[in-house]
């Protein structure tokens, strides 16, 4: 499979995210159409046939797909991962998180397909930095292969480090995430020794998880991300290696518990 050309689709159903969804399907068995669109709308997918048609005439104006396509194509080669299909989506323009905090532009990785949702903002190197992000999610997930239900916050930080270091190598850290430089080391380090590391036991399912993750409650914004970018960074100090040479590794290993 390669980046699946999800315009046709929205030209075909007039923008209808119902009709877009439909052919989904087959990748979400258990889920409705209705289910599968809620889903992809937490994300960043747009919302409206009206927003969906006007979005997309502009990605096709930017060569979205074709970049798209030509990059994962060197993703593939460089990193020797599994084929999967790419769906891209415009994104939810009326999202005013999405638009600050990620420059409009979001990802959804499975170990058998990705998702991205791209603003006719986004520049060229910005869209490959969202696509590697994501597809060194799906190398890391079928390089070192864990049930979904016995993921911890731990495997959940070594992924989304290893993505967005994977990106810093790429393309520099003026294109990693907005998170990645929200703290200095030495709060990562407090962060990392007291919110993350007591918690990295916790599965995937538990409310903690996403609460360390996102920085939710009482703790620091998007925590779990940033330290996740830290550690990795800081397994890879004094070494030859790359994010490539990491995704077979144990998370434990590369938290050097």
């Amino acid at each position: 499979m390669t980046v699946v050309r999800t315009d046709k689709w929205i030209e075909e159903s007039a923008g209808d995210p119902s009709e877009v969804c439909a052919n989904l399907s087959q990748y979400f068995p258990t889920g409705t159409v209705s289910d599968i669109h809620h889903h992809l709308t937490m994300f960043g997918m747009y919302l409206s046939a009206k927003q969906g048609r006007a979005l997309t005439k502009k990605l096709q104006s930017n060569n979205v797909w074709d970049i798209s396509a030509k990059e994962f194509g060197l993703l593939r080669s460089k990193w020797k991962g599994p084929s999967v299909p790419v769906f891209i989506f415009p994104s939810d323009s009326y999202n005013k998180v999405l638009a600050r905090e990620f420059k409009g532009k979001s990802g959804l990785a499975y170990a058998d397909k990705i998702f991205l949702f791209i603003s006719p903002n986004n520049t060229e190197t910005e869209i490959k930095a969202i696509l590697t992000h994501e597809y060194n999610h799906v190398c890391r997930l079928n390089m070192f292969p864990k049930r979904e239900e016995d993921c911890t916050l731990l495997d959940t930080i070594i992924l989304e480090g290893l993505a967005e270091v994977a990106v810093a190598e790429r393309f520099g850290e003026d294109f990693t995430s907005s998170w990645t430089s929200l703290y200095s080391e030495r709060q990562l380090a407090r962060f990392w020794k007291e919110v993350v590391y007591p918690n990295r036991n916790h599965l995937k399912e538990s409310k903690i998880h996403d609460k360390v993750l996102y920085g939710l409650s009482r703790y620091p914004h998007m925590a779990g991300y940033a330290v996740g970018y830290y550690v990795v960074r800081n397994f890879l100090k004094g070494t030859d290696f790359h994010v490539v040479d990491l995704l077979t590794r144990p998370s434990t290993e590369i938290a050097q518990l």
